[in-house]
């Protein structure tokens, strides 16, 4: 089954592409300062990418 990566998602993938290992906290500041997402709103999104597996999520960050 192909996993497709939606407009939102892709939004979180470009953190980690430009950036490398991000936490959390780091892709909500760098969307919230580039288009204005609140923290509810990435950690969602985010969530959504873990469940795809396009990325995990190690400890002890998020």
């Amino acid at each position: 089954m192909e996993k497709t990566l939606f407009d939102s998602e892709r939004k979180v993938m470009e953190v980690i592409w430009k950036e490398g290992d991000v936490t959390a906290k780091q892709i909500s500041l760098t969307l919230r300062d580039t288009i204005g997402w609140n923290k509810n709103t990435t950690y969602t999104v985010i969530k959504k990418c873990i469940q795809k597996g396009f990325i995990e999520r190690l400890e002890p960050n998020f």
